[in-house]
């Protein structure tokens, strides 16, 4: 059976093949992708990270793993925190994030892995740790995309002094070409394979952060840390067409999104940007979200708890391996929060500083509480029930919706996989319609935005498409995606 990738990276593409090749499996692979993607998409993956996985095992069972933040146990006085707003320039707009320790919420990328590993792994951790150890040694040369992302969040690369040499040279932000290299995490992953998950959640590093955190005006406790869980859940599963899509359930709110959306569309491509915008409105009262889901797919086992939604800067990748094995993998630090954890390199998220989801203003969020995302790991079962299409995409709140016109292409227009990836998409967001270009958009709608090129805000959606005997794999261009099968 032939094997496929699609990433956000081609050397995390690299390390998840080379450990295909050593005859790993697809969850060796993810695990060993992850780390590496610690130097090569440090602006979306950390050990101070999170994220989700969807996996189906060549034995036929599905899993979603949610090893998002969690909120911390207590708060304190704000006048206490580090916390402060940072400005972005987007290039003809700019926005504001909120960084500091008090904007880190309990990261999870970690105890993700090991759960991961725990189920599924067939290789020794320190095996899938060599990789990314030699990637931080020899250091990863930045590319288009890498340096872009770099670029726009500078304010916060910029905020510690540990890590300045790292990612800046000369007094300016490394740029295209330019090298990382990250000694300290090359001590620090020697470490997580020597001595574990309980090295982080219980040991050196959590004692660390939480003692900073004390003296420097963050949440997080060593509490916060040892009572951190990896949640393995059943899967949100609806029916389409004559398949079946899986999806991630609470506390991802993308999933019942990207469900809403295709139960609304039809034939007509116009009502692709009407679908999005009902569900839209939809999603605007948390509490109806599952309502509206029982009326589109009247039997489903969506769960979603009250709580606040809380990602942005995300990667994703897929594998498949040889064995029928699949992996749909996302990831997120959102733009990190500025403190990078002694001694590692390795960045902190700032899952707790998006205020704008507060209706109650900054630090009205529940303590210990799982945060929403909308990312949005997806598979599709064919009428055997066997593993078809493993997609995901990063965009914020965009992902949902980017995936589903990448699914409406292949399975209501029967385009293959490259002209499903590369068609056209339109977004609804905050009363008006984004449209790019040769989108074939008929509404009569004054409340529209035409773009003049294809874009990273429309997503980025890497994708895997087993169809019959013939394997497809394809990365976005849009976030430099890159696929190979082989």
């Amino acid at each position: 059976m032939h094997q496929a990738i699609s990433a956000g990276h081609e050397i995390t593409l690299a390390v998840a093949k080379e450990i295909l090749l050593a005859k790993g499996n697809a969850f060796d692979a993810a695990i060993a992708a992850h780390y590496a993607m610690f130097i090569t998409e440090p602006c979306m993956a950390s050990a101070g990270g999170n994220g989700f996985a969807l996996t189906k095992s060549a034995e036929g069972q599905t899993r979603f793993f949610d090893f998002f933040c969690q909120t911390p146990f207590n708060k304190k006085k704000i006048e206490q925190l580090h916390f402060y707003p940072i400005t972005v320039d987007f290039g003809g707009d700019t926005e504001e994030f909120h960084v500091g320790l008090g904007a880190a919420a309990v990261p999870g990328s970690i105890a993700g892995i090991f759960e991961l590993h725990r189920r599924y792994g067939t290789m020794p951790m320190k095996d899938l740790v060599a990789p990314a150890i030699q990637l931080a040694k020899q250091g990863v040369e930045l590319n288009e995309f890498q340096a872009y992302d770099l670029s726009l969040l500078a304010p916060i690369f910029s905020q510690d002094p540990s890590v300045r040499d790292i990612f800046y040279r000369n007094g300016k932000i490394k740029q295209l070409g330019d090298t990382l290299k990250m000694p300290g995490m090359v001590d620090f992953l020697e470490f997580i394979a020597r001595e574990g998950e309980r090295g982080f959640y219980q040991g050196d590093i959590s004692k660390m952060v939480a003692e900073d955190s004390r003296r420097k005006g963050g949440f997080l406790t060593r509490a916060d840390f040892e009572n951190y869980h990896v949640n393995v859940l059943e899967p949100l599963k609806v029916n389409y067409k004559n398949k079946q899509i899986v999806l991630p359930n609470g506390p991802s709110k993308g999933g019942a999104m990207l469900a809403m959306m295709l139960a609304q569309v039809n034939h007509e491509l116009n009502s692709i940007a009407t679908a999005i915008e009902r569900t839209q409105q939809i999603i605007q009262n948390e509490s109806q979200i599952k309502s509206h889901l029982d009326r589109f797919y009247p039997i489903n086992n969506f769960q979603l708890q009250p709580s606040i939604s809380s990602n942005r800067g995300t990667s994703h990748f897929n594998i498949l391996d040889r064995w029928g094995n699949a992996i749909s993998f996302t990831s997120t630090i959102g733009e990190g929060c500025g403190y990078f954890i002694p001694g590692t390199d390795m960045h902190l998220n700032n899952m707790l500083g998006e205020i704008f989801l507060l209706p109650n203003g900054a630090h009205s969020w529940q303590p210990n509480t799982r945060l929403h995302s909308m990312m949005t790991p997806t598979m599709v079962m064919n009428e055997f029930g066997n593993v078809e299409l493993i997609s995901g995409s990063g965009g914020a709140n965009r992902i949902p919706y980017s995936i589903a016109q990448v699914i409406y292409q292949l399975y209501e227009k029967h385009n293959n996989l490259e002209k499903s990836t590369t068609h056209p998409r339109v977004h609804f967001q905050d009363g008006k319609f984004q449209i790019e270009p040769n989108f074939d958009f008929s509404l009569k709608k004054s409340n529209t935005i035409h773009w003049e090129k294809k874009s990273l805000y429309f997503g980025g959606v890497h994708s895997i498409f087993h169809h019959g005997h013939q394997v497809e794999a394809m990365g976005d261009a849009r976030r430099f995606g890159v696929a190979e099968v082989f």
